[in-house]
């Protein structure tokens, strides 16, 4: 789980999943915002775009711009998806 905070005091939160390698996270409070990558720094710089464009739909309201400050990693929570 990745807990971020934005500039206007909104919390989000992303868990974190590792599969088949690679990481993807699905946003808590954004129904339907989601990103992947290789990397944990990936899937950070991923996260970022996805909030903004799910904010930029309205689905929570707001500039739809990309957090200044890069997202910070409270605590990550890791877990293989049953198949």
């Amino acid at each position: 789980m990745s807990t971020e905070r934005s500039e206007s005091g909104m919390e989000l939160t992303a868990h974190v999943h590792l599969e088949d390698g690679s990481y993807w996270a699905e946003v808590e409070e954004l129904p339907g915002c989601f990103a992947s990558g290789e990397t944990l720094d990936e899937l950070m710089a991923g996260l970022r775009e996805a909030i903004a464009l799910c904010l930029e739909r309205g689905e929570r309201g707001g500039s739809g711009s990309a957090p200044e400050r890069p997202l910070h990693l409270q605590t990550a929570v890791l877990s293989d998806r049953p198949g």
